[in-house]
C-alpha cells in the first residue's frame, strides 16, 4: 500500500481546491484545455512526447523518434548513448540511458507493446525547469527558472563509491540505487579522493532523487522572452508549459544556448512548490499564481474562439491517463 507524505497531501488538496474554484469561476471544468491548441487537450492528459516535439524546430530539441516493439539498430545519424522513455510517460518514470543496442533491446522487451521515445543523450551537465506563460491577447510573457540538481556524492579519501552511494540513499530515499549501482558496477570499489564529485543520475526529477533550487532571473530577460515566444508560440502555439532544458551553464540559458528535452503543457507544476526549504506559504503562493495564470490564458484563448474539452471528454481522458500511469509504473 502506498504511503503518502505530508507534501503529497498538501498538493493534492491544493490541486482539488484550485481546480474546483477556477472551474466554477470559468464555467468549464476543463477550462485549461484550450491553452495550447496544437497539443492534445493542451497537454492536460495523456499525450505523446514525440508528437509534441515534432512541432518544434530541429536543433531546439534533441534528435529522436517513437518506436514500438523490437529494434535492430538506430537510424542513420544517431549514435549511442540514447535515452529511452515511455512516449506518453509522466513524472520521470521509466527513463533509462542505453549505451548499446543490447541495453536498448532489453528496455524495448520490457516495454512490450508500449510506444517508446528514443532520443540522443545530451551531455550538458545542468538541467533546469523553465516555466513559460504567454498571454496571447496582450503579448506579455512570464518566466521562472528552477535548477534540477542531480544526486551526487563527494569523496572523503577513505570510503568506496559503493559506500558513499549507500550513505546517499539513506539520506535520499528516491535515489535509484539499483539502477545506479548497475550502471557504475566497474567503479563501485574505487575509493574517491577527498572532495572528488561523482554525479549519480542523469534525470532531473524528484522521483529519481534530484533536488530543486530557485534561480533568480536577471534584470533583462527581453532576449530570452523573444526567443521563447518564437520557438514555442510562433512555432507551435504554446502559451502555457514548463520546459525541461539542458545547458552547460546558467549563462548559456540567459544567452538562449540550451536544448529543450520536453515540455509538459498544462499538466506542468511550478517546481517551486517542491522546494521544501521554502516556507509552505510561499510555495502555495506560487501554485495559486500558477492557476490564476492558467485561467487568464484560458479566458484569452476562449475569446479567440477555442473551445475547452467537455466534462465527458475530460473524465474519459482522466481514466485513460490513469491506466497509462499504472502501466508505466510496472516498467520503472
Amino acid at each position: 500500500m502506498a504511503v503518502f507524505g505530508r507534501d503529497t497531501w498538501i498538493w493534492h488538496s491544493c490541486y482539488l481546491l484550485f481546480h474546483t474554484w477556477h472551474s466554477i469561476a470559468s464555467g468549464r471544468a476543463f477550462f485549461y484545455t484550450v491553452n495550447n491548441p496544437t497539443m492534445f487537450f493542451s497537454g492536460a492528459f495523456q499525450d505523446y512526447k514525440s508528437e509534441n516535439l515534432s512541432k518544434l524546430r530541429p536543433g531546439f530539441v534533441p534528435r529522436g523518434f517513437a518506436h514500438q516493439g523490437p529494434i535492430d539498430a538506430l537510424p542513420d545519424g544517431m549514435d549511442f548513448p540514447v535515452i529511452a522513455k515511455p512516449d506518453s510517460g509522466v513524472t520521470g518514470l521509466a527513463i533509462k540511458r542505453c549505451d548499446n543496442i543490447a541495453q536498448l533491446c532489453e528496455y524495448m522487451s520490457k516495454a512490450e507493446n508500449m510506444k517508446v521515445r528514443i532520443e540522443s543523450f545530451l551531455n550538458q551537465p545542468m538541467e533546469f525547469g523553465l516555466m513559460f506563460y504567454y498571454f496571447p491577447k496582450t503579448g506579455e510573457v512570464e518566466l521562472s527558472l528552477v535548477e534540477k540538481r542531480y544526486p551526487r556524492v563527494f569523496g572523503d579519501g577513505v570510503s568506496t563509491l559503493s559506500t558513499l552511494i549507500d550513505q546517499a540513499k539513506s539520506n535520499n530515499r528516491q535515489i535509484r540505487l539499483r539502477e545506479i549501482k548497475k550502471r557504475m558496477a566497474d567503479q563501485l570499489d574505487n575509493v574517491l579522493a577527498e572532495g572528488q564529485e561523482v554525479v549519480l543520475d542523469y534525470v532531473g526529477n524528484a522521483s529519481n532523487g534530484s533536488t530543486f533550487h530557485i534561480i533568480d532571473l536577471p534584470d533583462d530577460t527581453v532576449d530570452l522572452k523573444k526567443f521563447l515566444v518564437k520557438e514555442l508560440y510562433d512555432q507551435a502555439g504554446i502559451c502555457f508549459t514548463r520546459m525541461d532544458i539542458k545547458a552547460n551553464s546558467i549563462e548559456d540559458v540567459w544567452n538562449c544556448q540550451f536544448v529543450m528535452i520536453e515540455h509538459n503543457g498544462v499538466k506542468s507544476d511550478p517546481l517551486q512548490i517542491h522546494i521544501r526549504e521554502l516556507p509552505i506559504n510561499d510555495r502555495i503562493k506560487y501554485y495559486r499564481h500558477h492557476w490564476r495564470v492558467m485561467r487568464e490564458i484560458s479566458n484569452q484563448q476562449r475569446a479567440r474562439g477555442f473551445r475547452p474539452a467537455s466534462f465527458r471528454q475530460g473524465l474519459k481522458e482522466i481514466q485513460r491517463s490513469g491506466k497509462n500511469y499504472r502501466k508505466i509504473s510496472h516498467l520503472d
